[in-house]
């Protein structure tokens, strides 16, 4: 299998994983797999009520079994990961070895924006106020990044192109 047969989407919260993977996996003829919901349809139960009834640790560790059996799919595939899914569970270390790693990395401001319109959607950032998701989302800034920078490639957020980046893709 080539390394590059699997490319997993790596970055925090609204960070537009899910939408740059459709895209680059339609410009490069591969399957795409949004994690949270190959986990959703695994555990026939919304993210969302998976972190209400059984918790986060419970989640972590269902996210880390759907991402090796997705890994060890043989389709070409290009895989969107929950947010904190490289920081638990040595989950970096084995995404580094399993597949060419991107991180999709965006803006305080751009995250802000997107999370406090979506915060309904993001267990993380239930009932919070503005301030609050603020003060959250830094605090998983500085949490997460040191795990992301981890990854093969990086690009940014805005003004995603697919050519650009699947130029990229190729050079690695």
């Amino acid at each position: 299998m080539n390394f590059k047969d699997k490319i997993f989407l790596m970055g925090m919260p609204g960070s537009g994983k899910t939408t740059v993977g459709k895209r680059l996996a339609k410009a490069m003829g591969y399957d795409f797999v949004d994690l949270d919901q190959y986990i959703e349809k695994r555990e026939n139960c919304s993210i969302n009520d998976i972190f209400r009834h059984q918790g986060e640790a419970y989640f972590r560790n269902a996210e880390t079994e759907a991402l090796k059996e997705i890994s060890f799919l043989t389709n070409k595939t290009i895989v969107s990961l929950g947010g904190g899914t490289p920081c638990y569970n040595n989950n970096i270390d084995f995404l580094l070895q399993a597949g060419l790693c991107i991180y999709i990395k965006a803006s305080d401001k751009l995250l802000l924006n997107r999370l406090e319109n979506a915060k309904s959607q993001r267990p993380l950032f239930w009932g919070l106020t503005k301030q609050e998701i603020e003060k959250k989302l830094q605090q998983m800034i500085d949490a997460r990044a040191p795990f992301y920078e981890k990854a093969h490639l990086t690009t940014e957020a805005v003004n995603f192109q697919e050519k650009e980046l699947i130029a990229l893709i190729n050079a690695n």
